[in-house]
């Protein structure tokens, strides 16, 4: 499934959800929680995006997962069940027919039925031929797909409604994550607002009026401050959500743990930054969770055009960048308890991939090797070597130049990102020793997503930073930022080879054939280098010890686990 969320790549991954007025259903009226907010910190702007086919950030995401919800879901323990689905779906032995079964009485926040059609519908938004996010990848193997989204079709045919509770998916091709791709789109209301085909009109102009089946319903938002939200009057779902109110409160970067201690947030979900988590590890008021994080701080470089369109530069940037310094010194913890002194925090990757994959996740961290795969270490002279054999010489004034052009490289960086802040001068150092002319250009996150999304019309960049966080555990993750021409392809790289050994690996419902196309891919991808993995890390949540928030995972978010969350 296309379960990547783009984060800003800061020590705080935190950002998303909130909520005030207070409102509590069923069992849960009057419960000690109810006037007890969880006040979440975030040093993000959130886009304001509360689609589950328009967002892009992970900060945005998680409103989406509170309102809306999906049929299929992982657990803490990273396996996927049902959801809104009655139990798993029925799969035909080519994978090639897969039949959901919802469960009765579901309804959305307006007090309107949730049923086949429903899911049918959201599917077929994003098949509209003037759909434009980046959710394709979600519904194009489904059968009559190309006939709606490039014909005259007025049904989306390959969606077939059983019954009220039941939908069967009949697709083009077999593929690997088809089950975890249709079961985790959060569905969206057919009586929202009215759709023409070709005219997403208010599904697109009015995300931030999100209307979903989930526990929570947005009661405000606003750039600058944060979000809002409330419990769901009418949510008819599982889970005891003694939470009623949930407050995002944009704070201050550098002020997240005075913040926690003085009470002006009591949660600061998915940090990674030692500076925060040792020091609150040694705070009597505070206590902290953590797990392996579904994600990886990477350079992304633009294949498409400038210096780095040469593979040559991206290897030598790659070779000349000093990752190991960087983890080294970013995630030491200058002072921590004992029991965090125990946790190895951060690690060097040898590839960008997901890290949590059922069966390539080794591959990722380095504990297993994959014979042929490029590895990236720290190299100079390598990288001098590569640049010299491309006919990129070093001219007068240091910088190296090829056909009269310089070597020089576009560094787009995020605004108030700590990480950067510590390896930019590691690179600066080491770039210009190869001859490289490094300039940078600084914008928020927001702005950063919009220049690299691909269609953006934006090339006047060359390496941007950032983090891709899963929500899954499937290879074909990286079908979508890998293959031509995908809109998650960020690098914008293009590949035949490579698009071959990825569509191999999803393309195939035997374990072992997808695993071993996918390796290959994984080598292709790492000679091609569109992406260079910087980090991969522990990730923690520090929080108010009153604050019991405990069931969350590699692809399970806070915002996912507060049905069983409570304040005291």
């Amino acid at each position: 499934m296309n379960s990547q969320k783009f984060i800003a790549g800061l020590a705080s991954a935190a950002m998303v959800l909130g909520l005030a007025g207070c409102g509590s259903s069923g069992s849960n009226s009057g419960s000690s929680s109810d006037s007890k907010p969880l006040i979440v910190g975030t040093t993000q702007e959130l886009a304001g995006v509360f689609s589950p086919i328009f967002y892009q950030s992970a900060y945005d995401g998680w409103v989406v997962d509170m309102i809306y919800e999906p049929m299929l879901r992982y657990t803490k323990d990273s396996e996927l069940k049902p959801y809104l689905a009655e139990e798993m779906p029925e799969v035909s032995e080519d994978g090639k027919t897969i039949t959901f079964k919802l469960k009765d009485g579901i309804k959305f926040s307006d007090g309107t039925d949730l049923d086949a059609n429903d899911v049918k519908f959201t599917f077929t938004l994003i098949a509209d031929p003037s759909y434009d996010g980046r959710f394709t990848g979600n519904a194009d193997f489904i059968e009559g797909y190309t006939e709606y989204h490039d014909g005259d079709a007025e049904d989306f045919s390959g969606i077939e409604v059983v019954d009220e509770h039941t939908v069967t998916f009949h697709l083009t091709k077999t593929q690997y994550d088809s089950v975890s791709t249709l079961g985790g789109m959060g569905i969206i209301s057919d009586e929202q607002y009215e759709y023409k085909k070709g005219d997403l009109g208010d599904y697109k102009s009015k995300n931030d009026e999100p209307m979903g089946s989930g526990p929570y319903v947005l009661n405000s938002y606003d750039k600058a401050s944060g979000a809002s939200l409330t419990k769901n009057e009418n949510y008819t779902g599982e889970g005891d959500y003694k939470i009623s109110r949930v407050i995002v409160k944009t704070i201050a970067e550098a002020t997240e743990l005075t913040s926690l201690q003085n009470g002006d947030i009591n949660y600061f979900p998915e940090s990674i930054e030692a500076d925060i988590i040792g020091p609150a590890s040694l705070d009597e008021n505070l206590t902290f969770d953590h797990y392996f994080r579904a994600a990886e701080g990477f350079f992304g470089y633009n294949c498409k055009s400038g210096t780095t369109a040469d593979p040559a530069v991206r290897q030598a940037l790659s070779y000349a960048t000093n990752r190991p310094e960087f983890v080294d010194a970013y995630f030491k913890y200058p002072e921590a308890s004992e029991e965090l002194e125990k946790v190895p925090l951060g690690y060097v990757p040898d590839v960008y991939w997901n890290p949590v994959s059922a069966n390539l996740g080794k591959v990722v961290t380095g504990e297993e090797r994959l014979d042929g795969l490029a590895i990236y270490d720290y190299d100079l002279d390598k990288a001098k070597q590569i640049l010299d054999d491309a006919g990129w010489k070093v001219g007068a004034d240091g910088i190296r130049e090829k056909d009269g052009e310089k070597l020089t490289v576009k560094f787009l960086l995020s605004e108030g990102n700590s990480v950067l802040e510590m390896l930019i001068p590691i690179i600066q150092k080491s770039w210009k020793e190869i001859g490289v002319d490094l300039k940078q250009n600084t914008v928020d996150f927001n702005t950063l997503l919009d220049t690299v999304t691909p269609g953006s019309g934006n090339e006047d960049w060359n390496v941007f930073f950032m983090t891709t966080s899963y929500t899954g555990v499937e290879n074909a993750d990286s079908n979508y930022n890998l293959m031509s021409g995908d809109p998650n392809n960020y690098s914008g790289l293009e590949d035949a080879k490579l698009d071959e050994e990825l569509t191999a690996g999803r393309s195939t419902m035997d374990e072992k054939e997808s695993v071993d196309n996918y390796k290959k891919a994984m080598i292709t991808e790492n000679e091609l280098i569109p992406y260079l993995p910087i980090y991969g890390n522990e990730l923690f949540n520090i929080y108010a010890k009153n604050v019991k928030l405990t069931e969350t995972g590699p692809v399970r978010s806070w915002a996912q686990a507060l049905d069983s969350a409570e304040i005291e």
